[in-house]
């Protein structure tokens, strides 16, 4: 409930962290993996957004009700790819959020697309990695159907002229690429050219998905933010009092210093465990992008691993950005987080 010391102590903490080597829940285990989580043949309550598409993606009616909800039974990503060209509800899904995406496209949203690279611990306490496709067809249903109910609920809140935790982003300074035709290279240099989100109670337009206002609520078990927004959908059907324009001023000022907190741990704890990784493989060859001139050498992109590294021994060879050059692994340490390539 709003203001018990459980909710006081997961607004301390605004997120839950996940780390290759240790995950951290914002709320106790009992809730976020039990109570709270949908689990296969348990009713759980739920906000669900119903919502008819057009064959273009287009919004045609949406409805958000409060429900009771069973899952049947739980999929990973392989197995609901598994399932798309046999299974007739997955693959209207498929085209369904293909449709919309093509409709934030045309309404100038970014695509970029790289390769998720995932890094955990094995039985050993030795990092393995893999490299994750974020554009298979079960990663899409789940990212544009996401994106489509928090379009929704902002619209919603919106409408009802409810204050919530809107997210808003600029215009790119530049675009490098039109709608999702980026090649790798230009994918990773367009992120130099976003500007930064940002957090407010009024709807403001999100550039960077192509919406006219959105929220981020589908995640209420791991993210403060998205509880809260939860709680104003739920005060838009009546179910609770709404938080005022100053609740939600000072809960973002509350929430400022901790979320910064936690991008950086989960940054720099999955840079950590990949370099750890990368120290096993001193003399490993691999393909590596250019990406610009330094005093000297190069900064390079590791595509294999989507890690920039320093290029030495190459002071008098004539490189420019995207070029595609072969580089030899020559000295990674983990602790002080270095890394170097040579040419060749």
């Amino acid at each position: 409930a709003k203001a018990d010391p459980l909710d006081q102590e997961a607004l301390s903490r605004a997120s839950s962290i996940y780390t290759p080597d240790r995950r951290i829940p914002m709320l106790p285990s009992c809730l976020s993996l039990d109570l709270c989580s949908l689990k296969a043949r348990e009713d759980r309550a739920a906000i669900s957004t119903l919502v008819t598409l057009s064959e273009l993606g287009r919004i045609k009616a949406f409805e958000v009700v409060a429900s009771l909800i069973r899952v049947d039974r739980q999929l990973t990503y392989q197995d609901a790819d598994e399932m798309v060209e046999g299974d007739e509800m997955i693959r209207h899904l498929h085209l369904l959020a293909e449709a919309y995406h093509n409709r934030r496209l045309d309404n100038g949203a970014l695509s970029i697309d790289l390769p998720e690279i995932n890094i955990w611990l094995n039985a050993e306490g030795e990092p393995e990695m893999s490299r994750g496709d974020r554009q298979s067809p079960s990663h899409l249903i789940v990212s544009e159907l996401m994106i489509l109910t928090n379009e929704l609920a902002a619209r919603m809140l919106s409408e009802r002229h409810l204050p919530a935790i809107f997210r808003s982003q600029a215009e790119p300074r530049e675009r490098l690429f039109d709608r999702d035709q980026g090649t790798l290279f230009q994918n990773w240099m367009q992120r130099r050219f976003l500007n930064r989100f940002v957090l407010g109670t009024m709807p403001e337009p999100h550039a960077g998905l192509g919406v006219p206002a959105y929220v981020t609520s589908t995640s209420p078990i791991r993210k403060y933010s998205d509880l809260v927004v939860q709680r104003q959908v739920r005060a838009a059907l009546g179910l609770e009092t709404a938080y005022s324009d100053s609740d939600l001023k000072r809960i973002l000022a509350e929430l400022e210093q901790p979320m910064g907190l936690v991008g950086r741990i989960q940054y720099n704890r999955h840079r950590y465990w990949l370099l750890k990784y990368l120290e096993g493989r001193i003399g490993q060859k691999e393909e590596a992008y250019v990406l610009n001139k330094r005093r000297e050498g190069f900064t390079v992109l590791i595509p294999g691993y989507m890690l920039e590294c320093n290029l030495t021994g190459a002071d008098n060879v004539s490189l420019k950005p995207e070029d595609l050059v072969q580089v030899t692994i020559q000295h990674v340490n983990a602790r002080n987080d270095t890394i170097n390539v040579y040419l060749g």
